[in-house]
Order: C-alpha cells, then structure tokens, then sequence
C-alpha cells in the first residue's frame, strides 16, 4: 500500500509539471534601458520609458496590454490600463525594446497636482501581460521613474520704435524686440527668424544676427537697425509715421538646442508701437 501511495505521488507530480509561478518567474525579465523626452513644449511633454523584455523561454511570447499607475511629486496624475491593437512579438532567447510612453499635459498636471515649477518626478508602476504560444498568459511587473522638466515659450514684447532720422521719403529706425525667458536655465537659441509688419505691411524679415541665447530666468533686448523706404512700403505705412503709435505685427520662429532635443518654437505679437526719437548729437 505504502509503494502504491508513492507511486500515485510521483504521477501526480510528473503530470503537474513544474510550479507555474517559478516558471513564469525566470521566462521574462524586464529593465529599463533609458528614459527619453519627447514633444516638449509650453503644453506639456512625453517621457518615454525604453524597457527591455528578456525572454528567457524556449517559446516566445507576445505583449498584449498593460496597466499601469503613474504619481507625479507623490500625488497620483494618472491610472490606466491599454490593450495593444496588434501585440508585439517577443521571439524566444532575444531581447525586445518596448517604449512604455507618459503623456504630461501641464494644464491636467496643475489641476492633478498644483503648482509646479523647474522639474517634477514621475514615478510609473504597473504591470504588462504576455501570451504564450499556447495562449497562457504571463504578468511581469515594473517599477521605473525619472525627472523631466516645466517648459515655459519665451514671451516677447516690443520696445518703443527708435526713430533716427525721419524725412519725406523714409526713416532711419531701429526696431527692438526683447524676449523673456522663465525657465531656471539657459536657452541655447540656434536660429531666431522673423516677420515684421507695420501698419499691416511687411517692413522686415530674416534672421537675427549674433548671439541668440536667453539667460536663465532672464531677458534680451534685441537691436535690428533698418532703412525703410515709405514709397516701396506704401502709403499706409508714411501716414502711421504721422501718428504717436500704429499696429505692428512681429512674428517669426525659434529654434532652441537642448538636451531633450531641438526645441521649435512658433511666436507671434501684435502690438501698438510707439515712436521714440532718437537722442540727438
């Protein structure tokens, strides 16, 4: 009897195979690679965590979905769970990248959260699920977080219009827009282009010249030095020289070098602008 029980054991065991939990513990293995920022602008950014899935199976798998919890500053921004249209392959013995993205929106941010200035800390944990050849299904967990910045647009305003030289046929004038940065930390600013428009006629266009760069928290003053010719830019534009002020458009883009990537940023203002004349000698 005592043979037979034994027996019966061993039979059992065999036909149970190995514990699924210690299996599903060494088939796949997940690190985080790097943490990438995508997107940044004044709205808001993506930070994208690259985490590598090492499948360590005979068989291979696929990631059918995910869920995951996000905290921003140790306050909850975010909670969700997404199910792959298409699941990604994940061949057996290999390595497979799979980008786990977080969309920041500053506008949801702030409500979430509150104010938040410089930078923040996201900390993302959840759980991605895989299926086997044979349709089982597998949980890895995870548990990754990283910093990423608030990005404010530089804001622009238009200083009165020095008036050098004004005569019946044009003006000698120096246009000086100064821009503002709030961000605790320099803008590497590569190309500033632009736009300028008088009395609703373009005056002035091209690159500004020299260097572009904004200091942290700080401002500069640019000085664009022209000759404008009022037959060529029309009578609309000789009659607002007649007046203390006038519409003046002042649009353009700004290119910026940064370590999250190159940051392309639009502007566009429209002001009255008034003359100032220039000190004589």
């Amino acid at each position: 009897m005592r043979a037979r029980a034994v027996l019966a054991l061993s039979l059992a065991a065999f036909l149970a195979g190995p514990p699924a939990a210690a299996a599903a513990k060494d088939d796949l293995k997940l690190a985080l690679k790097e943490k990438v920022i995508r997107d940044l602008g004044s709205a808001g950014l993506v930070l994208a965590f690259h985490v590598a899935v090492e499948n360590g199976a005979a068989s291979g798998f696929e990631l059918v979905r995910y869920r995951y919890r996000v905290r921003i500053n140790q306050v909850e921004y975010l909670n969700m769970a997404v199910t792959l249209d298409e699941p990604l392959e994940v061949p057996a013995g290999r390595e497979t990248l799979v980008a786990l993205p977080v969309k920041v929106s500053y506008d949801h941010l702030r409500a979430a959260v509150g104010p938040v200035e410089g930078q923040a800390l996201c900390d993302v944990v959840g759980d991605m699920f895989f299926r086997s050849e044979r349709g089982r299904e597998q949980r890895a967990p995870f548990a990754f977080s990283g910093e990423f910045p608030i990005f404010r647009d530089p804001e622009v305003d238009i200083q009165p219009l020095k008036v050098v030289d004004l005569t019946v046929g044009g003006a000698d004038v120096v246009f000086r827009p100064r821009f503002k940065n709030f961000n605790g930390y320099e803008l590497i600013v590569d190309v500033l282009e632009f736009e300028l428009y008088f009395a609703g006629r373009q005056v002035l266009a091209g690159p500004v010249p020299g260097d572009k760069s904004l200091p942290r928290m700080g401002e500069k003053t640019f000085s664009l030095p022209f000759l404008l010719d009022f037959f060529e830019a029309g009578e609309e534009v000789r009659e607002a020289f007649g007046k203390e002020e006038f519409p003046c458009r002042f649009t353009g883009r700004i290119e910026i070098a940064s370590v999250w990537g190159r940051l392309h940023i639009r502007f566009d203002k429209t002001q009255a602008l008034r003359l100032e004349k220039a000190d004589g000698p």
